[in-house]
């Protein structure tokens, strides 16, 4: 009978967690929550470079353009980035115009070009830069830090939850003298896992990477599940 009641009052406590008809058993049983989470510092960025010039006619400005984009893969390759983590988007010509009072007034022709470049090893982050700056690229705009080994962490962090619930069910059958028979549904709640962060990083040209400190921080990332267990 001690148990029947514990199933009752746990039930009652853990009502507002599960909708109602959820999957609760008709015996005595207990209903836990529990939380798992795991801190890890990003080991990977991926720089987006938008390459452009403006000139009088398209051709100077796509000759620019095609040298720093030239250079810019020299360093990637120099640093042995994979073929799949180089992209470059095709190129737009266009013309460039400028408003001043309500007027309109062509600058020239512009020629822009996209460069992405993802970095698996975040030690080698400053020589990248430094080879940036030398290709003449003065503006990284977005650097997004990030985990390659994502799912992995989640999984640890469920393991780390499922590994609660069950420290959890067994604390409370045995302090009123019950025993977990074992586990009757299990309920995932939520997974928090913040995306990448991106960071707007201006360079430059006079000041090397090491004078350019950044701090990739960390990520937790978390999962909260719910648990019925059926008591002996």
């Amino acid at each position: 009978m001690k148990i029947q009641k514990l199933a009752v009052i746990l039930l009652l406590l853990g009502a507002p967690v599960f909708a109602v008809g959820a999957n609760l058993p008709d015996a005595p049983h207990i209903v836990v929550s529990a939380r798992g989470e795991v801190d890890a510092v990003p080991d990977m960025a991926q720089l987006r470079l938008q390459i452009s010039e403006t000139a009088k006619t398209s051709a100077p400005a796509k000759q620019s353009v095609d040298r720093r984009v030239q250079a810019v893969l020299d360093v990637a390759a120099k640093l042995g980035l994979a073929e799949e983590d180089i992209t470059a988007s095709q190129i737009r010509v266009f013309p460039d115009y400028q408003w001043r009072d309500g007027e309109r007034t062509l600058l020239g022709q512009r020629v822009e070009r996209r460069v992405d470049l993802t970095l698996r090893d975040l030690s080698r982050y400053g020589q990248l830069v430094d080879g940036l700056l030398a290709a003449g690229i003065d503006e990284l705009g977005n650097v997004e830090f990030d985990l390659s080994r994502r799912d992995a962490l989640l999984d640890r962090a469920t393991e780390r939850a499922i590994a609660e619930a069950k420290r959890q069910a067994e604390l409370l059958a045995g302090g009123f003298g019950g025993r977990v028979k074992g586990v009757y549904h299990v309920q995932k709640m939520g997974v928090s896992a913040p995306r990448p962060e991106r960071v707007m990083m201006a360079m430059d040209a006079k000041a090397g990477a090491a004078e350019m400190p950044v701090s990739f921080g960390t990520e937790t990332l978390s999962v909260n599940l719910n648990a019925v267990f059926l008591l002996k």
